[in-house]
């Protein structure tokens, strides 16, 4: 009788173990989604704070004019689409929100690998798109935002001024400063 009794509890015990284990994982998935900025039931609350701590940094990277650490901020895909040099010679020109602090207004999980971030500063606002890749948050811009770049510095300045993004003055005053410094 022990013997029969054993046999039968051994394939009830472990059907009530998974399904504790299923109960409890289930509510760690739920317990974890951002209700209030209407997330992606996947986007773990960590990831979303490091997506958004990599977002400010580069807010602070664009606001200190370090473009060169902007762009490597940026996703293996819109890196092999600017090459660096092109969009640090475009901004060393072109910084319209040069010593602007910025702030993030909101983070909206999208799924487990990409956040939506709002920002806002200087009378400006946007978004940033963060993916996360190879464990590391990086932006990533949308191809309305890498166009202006694939025909060189001279050519993005332009299509910056004629957006607004540059101002023409601000733009020719640095260029012919940079010009009489090389002379």
């Amino acid at each position: 009788m022990r013997a029969l009794r054993a046999r039968l509890l051994r394939p009830a015990s472990v059907i009530a173990a998974l399904i504790a284990v299923a109960l409890v994982g289930r509510a760690q998935d739920t317990a974890g989604a951002p209700a209030s900025t209407g997330g992606a039931p996947d986007a773990k609350p960590p990831a979303r704070k490091a997506a958004l701590a990599a977002a400010r940094n580069h807010l602070g990277l664009l606001s200190g004019g370090d473009w060169a650490a902007a762009w490597d901020g940026w996703s293996s895909q819109a890196q092999r689409q600017v090459p660096r040099d092109t969009y640090v010679r475009t901004h060393r020109i072109c910084h319209p929100l040069l010593a602007v602090p910025f702030e993030t207004v909101r983070a909206v999980p999208l799924d487990r690998r990409t956040v939506e971030i709002g920002w806002q500063g200087g009378g400006a606002s946007g978004t940033l798109r963060m993916v996360s890749e190879r464990g590391e948050w990086r932006v990533a811009p949308a191809p309305a935002q890498l166009n202006p770049y694939k025909n060189g510095p001279g050519a993005a300045v332009t299509v910056l001024r004629g957006r607004g993004e540059c101002d023409a003055r601000q733009a020719e005053a640095r260029r012919t400063s940079s010009v009489r410094r090389m002379t």
